[in-house]
């Protein structure tokens, strides 16, 4: 067993302290399920959200909980698959799982290994030590996670009250009863990603690749790479290209101009992270239709990166309306601009669509879109927009026909396409110190609502003395 350095053995002491100081009301309100094994909530996911859903559950009195992840430990997440960046995208300042709880930050966690200089020499968090963080606060939070536990199936069980989750495992397939589910499986969670088929068809399998696959960038040594991509994810795959040996790497942007705002670093602030939930529907549906039309290019760092690097190119107003393979490279044109190339990187970033998630097959059936709730004016339409779920204000999933599937009420998400109901960042951790506690309402909130006839029962008929039983003197008796 490795070691803890001893700032870190220190820090885990001042944890262990702060959650101690901070823990009332800390009384067991939860009635257990007559079944022993039925969990108060079922955690999708053990990522950088997941860990802080059930760190909070826990510190909720919330007893009986399990995290579920079927990437294998330590794999959590996009850190060691197809996140690329050598830093972190949000400032180094970000409050992040610790929610509230000073020495479970990143920033104490830094400290206690570099020291108060180390954390101000600091420009931006290492994607490697952001990952070395979540694992260290997974260990000193004590949560429990099994890894390598796909969720096959998420439905009603037959009682109507508990949800039935059904797993792959490495010893096969489990079933599990819990009264909630929380869905903190990121981006992927809420739809996908594929090769465009136009292109898939256009040329060889082993060609073409995807930025949110994970890769090894070796691959690409010696070869030509077109990227096509606006995005972090596009200027990312190709630095790591060419600092693998490619000869050239290109990103090609659809837009004549490359995109340069990001008002989404502007929505950081107190106001917008708390209180973007209760606008108007109306409000919602035009800041998103505003920030698609914008876009989202790189942030400064990594298009410095890629602009340095010798053998990158930037390309705008290309589109790739022509691909084809012909003496063995690509020929791409578009706009009246053509290219060759090796190989080919997507980086258009992840499809949408509850429908694309096998898994979640009973949630589509029955969960209301934003088409169903929301009509927008002429000409603001847009259909992406329109497929995300409504969600309420805690993330959980709404039923589109009420009183059809009153189970829904009893799921509740973080993933990608929450942004529309729960705003634009909602998904990233800027917004986590807001957007988990209101989960964790939720699913605290359910759970209440569940248990009220027990604790109309105690209340009238439960041992509630203050005072300890006494004999009142002869004198003061009379």
């Amino acid at each position: 067993m490795t070691a803890v350095p001893a700032g870190l053995a220190a820090l885990e002491r001042q944890v262990a302290r702060e959650l101690d100081i901070l823990a009332y009301p800390a009384a067991p309100w939860v009635h257990p399920h007559p079944d022993a094994a039925v969990l108060d909530c079922a955690v999708i996911g053990a990522g950088q959200f997941g860990l802080a859903i059930g760190a909070l559950l826990r510190r909720e009195c919330v007893p009986r909980i399990a995290l579920f992840d079927a990437a294998p430990a330590g794999q959590e997440g996009p850190w060691g698959t197809y996140a690329r960046m050598d830093i972190l995208r949000t400032p180094k300042d970000l409050s992040g799982p610790e929610l509230g709880i000073p020495a479970l930050s990143f920033r104490a966690y830094w400290e206690a290994q570099h020291g108060a200089a180390g954390w101000e020499a600091l420009f931006r968090v290492p994607r490697t030590a952001w990952a070395d963080y979540l694992a260290w606060f997974r260990r000193v939070a004590d949560l429990p996670v099994l890894n390598q536990w796909r969720l096959l199936d998420l439905a009603p069980a037959p009682c109507g009250t508990l949800l039935r989750l059904r797993f792959a495992t490495p010893g096969g397939q489990v079933e599990r009863l819990a009264r909630s589910v929380a869905l903190a499986t990121g981006p992927e969670g809420s739809g996908g990603h594929a090769i465009p088929p136009d292109i898939a068809a256009a040329v060889p399998v082993d060609r073409v690749v995807h930025a949110l696959d994970p890769i090894d960038p070796a691959r690409f040594r010696g070869l030509r790479l077109g990227v096509l991509g606006a995005g972090a994810s596009a200027f990312d795959l190709a630095v790591a290209a060419l600092r693998e040996g490619a000869t050239r790497a290109e990103v090609a942007v659809r837009r004549p101009v490359m995109p340069r705002d990001n008002p989404r670093r502007w929505m950081e602030n107190a106001g917008f992270l708390a209180h973007y939930v209760d606008l108007p529907d109306a409000a919602k549906w035009a800041y998103a239709l505003r920030l698609r039309e914008i876009g989202q290019g790189p942030p400064q760092p990594t298009f410095d990166a890629a602009m340095a690097l010798p053998g990158f190119a930037l390309r705008t107003g290309f589109p790739w309306d022509s691909i084809r393979w012909e003496g063995g490279e690509i020929h791409v044109a578009g706009n009246g601009r053509s290219a060759r190339y090796d190989m080919l990187g997507i980086a258009t970033g992840f499809q949408p669509g509850l429908e694309r998630r096998p898994e979640l097959a009973a949630i589509a059936a029955v969960a209301a879109r934003w088409r169903d709730r929301y009509a927008p004016p002429p000409g603001a339409e847009n259909p992406g927009l329109g497929a995300m779920p409504y969600l309420d204000r805690c993330g959980g999933f709404t039923q589109r026909v009420p009183g059809e599937a009153p189970w829904l009420g009893r799921v509740f998400t973080l993933f990608g396409t929450c942004g529309l109901s729960l705003g634009p960042i909602a998904a990233s951790v800027s917004a986590m110190k807001y957007v988990t506690p209101r989960l964790v309402e939720g699913v605290k909130r359910r759970l209440f609502l569940d248990q009220s006839a027990q604790d109309w029962d105690v209340f009238l008929h439960g041992e509630h003395a203050e005072l300890r039983p006494f004999t009142l003197p002869e004198d003061d008796a009379a």
